[in-house]
C-alpha cells in the first residue's frame, strides 16, 4: 500500500511537472516574433535513399581525417594546418573561392561562398574542424565537416538565398565560449563589413545513431516530451530562430529518408548553446544546430574511440540530402 502511495505520488509530480511545461511551450508558442516550439516525434517523408556515390564520398572524407589525419587541434598544429590544407583544396576543386580568415595564428577559418550575393541575402552553413584534445573526431566533427563539403559540392537547383560555406577553428577547449573561438571571430567579422547574412545552419556532430530504446538522454526540462531512441537527427535554435528553424525543418523532412525532430527553445537549457551557433545568437541572428547531440548519445564523444566505425556515412549522406532540399 505505502509502495502504491509513493508510486501514485511521483506519478502526481511527473504529471504536474509535464504540465507545467507545457503550459510554458504553449504560452512560447504565442508570442511574436520569438517562439518556443517542439517538433516531434521524429519524421522522415522522403522516400529515396541516398546514392553509393555520396556515402562513399562522406566515408572517405571521414576516414581522411579521423584517421590519416587524426586528432587536429592547438596541441597538433601540424595535423591541424594540414586537415585545413586538405579542406581548402575540397571546397577549391568544388569551384568555390576560399577565404582564410585568421583567428590567432594557428587556428583559422575557413569561407567559400557560391557566386555573388549581389542583393541576396547570404545564409551560411558551417561546421568546426578541430577536435577536443585526445580525439580523432569522427562524429565531432569529420561528420559535420564532410557534410558540409558534400552540400559545396553539390549545388542545389533554384537557391533563393546566396550561400557562404564556414569552416571553423577553435570551437573545442580551450577556446570554447572564448573570444578567440572561430565562429565568434567570424560572426563578429562580417557584422562589421555589414554582410546580409540572414542566418545559419550549423552542423555539429550528425553521425552517431542507435536504434535501442533508452538510448537518447535529455536536460531535464526537454526529457518529458522528447523520444528516447537515439535514431533521429535534431534540429535547434533558441525562440527568435524558430522560423529558420522551422521552415528548414519541414523541408528536410520532404526530402530526406533520416527521421528529424526539431525544438527552438531558450538557450539556457543545458546543451542547447554548445556549439558555433551560439554565436549567431549573441548577435542576434537566427541559427540552428544540426546534431545528434553527442554529449546526450555518444560514449564516444570528447575520447579517442571517436573514429570511423561509430558513424554511419549513409545516414551522414540523408542529412545532406534533406539540407539540398530544403536549400531548394
Amino acid at each position: 500500500m505505502d509502495g502504491t502511495n509513493r508510486i501514485s505520488r511521483s506519478m502526481r509530480r511527473t504529471l504536474g511537472l509535464g504540465l507545467v511545461i507545457l503550459l510554458f511551450i504553449c504560452a512560447g508558442a504565442l508570442a511574436s516574433p520569438a517562439r518556443i516550439t517542439l517538433h516531434i516525434p521524429p519524421r522522415a517523408e522522403g522516400t529515396t535513399a541516398p546514392t553509393p556515390d555520396r556515402v562513399e564520398r562522406i566515408r572517405r572524407d571521414i576516414d581522411l581525417l579521423a584517421v590519416q589525419i587524426g586528432e587536429r587541434n592547438h596541441d597538433k598544429p601540424e595535423a591541424l594546418a594540414r586537415a585545413e590544407a586538405w579542406v581548402k583544396g575540397e571546397l577549391e576543386a568544388a569551384g568555390l573561392t576560399v577565404e582564410v580568415e585568421d583567428i590567432d595564428g594557428v587556428g583559422h577559418n575557413l569561407v567559400a561562398q557560391r557566386g555573388s550575393p549581389g542583393e541576396r541575402d547570404i545564409l551560411e552553413v558551417g561546421a568546426h574542424l578541430d577536435t577536443a584534445p585526445g580525439t580523432p573526431g569522427a562524429d565531432d566533427n569529420a561528420s559535420g565537416v564532410a557534410a558540409l563539403l558534400e552540400l559545396a559540392r553539390n549545388p542545389a537547383p533554384g537557391e533563393r538565398r546566396a550561400l557562404r560555406f564556414v569552416v571553423y577553428g577553435n570551437e573545442e577547449p580551450p577556446f570554447f565560449q572564448t573570444a578567440a573561438m572561430g565562429s565568434r571571430r567570424h560572426v563578429q567579422a562580417f557584422r562589421e563589413r555589414g554582410d546580409r547574412v540572414v542566418g545559419a545552419w550549423v552542423l555539429e556532430s550528425i553521425g552517431y545513431y542507435d536504434a535501442a530504446k533508452g538510448s537518447q538522454r535529455w536536460p531535464p526540462m526537454l526529457g518529458v516530451f522528447m523520444p528516447t531512441t537515439a535514431d533521429f537527427v535534431m534540429f535547434v535554435g533558441n525562440p527568435a530562430s524558430w522560423r529558420l528553424l522551422q521552415d528548414g525543418l519541414l523541408a528536410f523532412r520532404k526530402h530526406s529518408t533520416l527521421p528529424a525532430a526539431g525544438a527552438s527553445v531558450p538557450g539556457s537549457i543545458e546543451g542547447v548553446d554548445w556549439s558555433d551557433h551560439a554565436e549567431y545568437w549573441r548577435e542576434g541572428l537566427p541559427a540552428v544546430m544540426i546534431t545528434d547531440m553527442p554529449p546526450l548519445r555518444n560514449p564516444h564523444y570528447h575520447e579517442a574511440s571517436d573514429l570511423p566505425g561509430v558513424v554511419d556515412p549513409a545516414r551522414i549522406a540523408a542529412v545532406v540530402d534533406g539540407l539540398e532540399g530544403a536549400l531548394r
